[in-house]
């Protein structure tokens, strides 16, 4: 049980007075979350701009005869793991970029206006290496589903080439080529759905608590005791008139008025 001093008296807090707390206002609270959980998945729906991430994958070997026999020893597996590192690199690098910008700029002038530049594949552009694997992963994340896989094709398509070119040893085969994403890689509407729920229940919950708590108005005999050493010689009940609590003296004065 903790203890939480306030000015010249304390208040006692238990889980039990909180639990009753949450109970008396659980419809409150539901109904917080719910409209929580609503407005951010209709700002997630509507003004946060969507992206759409397409990859390729491409598999690292260390001799161009590998491609030819179809085998691969132990010792070509751990020169892959030195070459991985380099090769993840040498995909981000301004030389690469420039070469895949010119040359999806050539194959694509539809999308002239969007200004395809180093910079910009730099920027939109991630490159990986899932655990365990001898495989590298290009992700291209755009606003433009169709955008996304034609540039990550385009790496597809020149970036072997390069590596050859600049390591002059192993290389890359692809795996997966590129294909147009359906849904988009974020927002992730469910997701934050979610969290909007558990945001607007927990404040509300806590608001409801706090102002328990913060309240030092004193409503029965046993509140009385708690912060004052006298004695509770009485207590004046409440009466009830028309589905309607009222103090003694209210209705005497009710009763002042009426008689006139």
């Amino acid at each position: 049980m903790e203890q939480v001093k306030r000015d010249k008296g304390e208040v006692e807090i238990n889980l039990a007075d909180v639990f009753q707390i949450l109970i008396a206002k659980w419809y409150v609270i539901l109904i917080v979350a719910a409209v929580a959980a609503i407005a951010v998945g209709l700002i997630t729906n509507f003004l946060i701009k969507k992206k759409y991430t397409a990859n390729t994958s491409m598999y690292v070997y260390t001799t161009a005869e590998q491609n030819q026999t179809g085998t691969i020893t132990s010792s070509e597996l751990v020169a892959a793991d030195n070459l991985i590192k380099t090769y993840q690199v040498i995909v981000k690098s301004n030389s690469v970029l420039d070469v895949v910008a010119e040359r999806f700029n050539a194959e694509h002038p539809e999308y002239a206006a969007f200004d395809i530049t180093a910079s910009y594949l730099s920027n939109v552009t991630s490159v990986s290496v899932p655990d365990g694997t001898k495989l590298i992963k290009i992700d291209v994340t755009t606003g433009d589903p169709v955008l996304s896989a034609y540039i990550a094709n385009t790496f597809a398509a020149y970036i072997p080439d390069q590596i050859i070119r600049i390591t002059k040893a192993g290389g890359v085969e692809i795996v997966d080529k590129a294909t147009v994403p359906n849904s988009p890689s974020s927002p992730n509407l469910s997701r934050n759905i979610v969290i909007g729920f558990a945001a607007g229940f927990i404040l509300s919950a806590l608001f409801f608590v706090l102002r328990a708590y913060l309240d030092t108005t004193i409503y029965t005999s046993e509140e009385v005791n708690k912060v004052s050493n006298c004695p509770v010689i009485g207590t004046v009940p409440m009466i009830v008139i028309s589905g309607e609590e009222v103090a003694p003296w209210e209705v005497s004065l009710q009763e002042e008025i009426v008689n006139g």
